[in-house]
């Protein structure tokens, strides 16, 4: 089962597939009305959030083991770092 940082950490990647670079709202409307569009973001972001722990968990130093939760929050936490201005 998926914890909350992990859900989140899919939400955050699929937002950005949702509007790509240079896009604007009507991309992100034409995204949200389609099911299938929906159901590929959220397949194209499990594989990324999924390989992204994975190469955590890999990595020589990774402090973390295989908690994916605490590996999703440390993702989240630096991307959110990044964001910021």
């Amino acid at each position: 089962m998926q914890g909350p940082n992990v859900k989140k950490l899919i939400a955050r990647r699929m937002s950005v597939l949702m509007v790509p670079a240079g896009g604007g709202p009507a991309d992100a409307i034409r995204e949200l009305t389609s099911a299938e569009n929906i159901a590929k973001r959220a397949r194209e972001a499990t594989a990324w959030a999924r390989q992204a722990i994975a190469a955590v968990k890999t990595a020589p130093d990774n402090p973390y083991g295989g908690d994916d939760e605490a590996i999703a929050g440390e993702i989240l936490r630096q991307v959110e770092a990044r964001a910021k201005p």
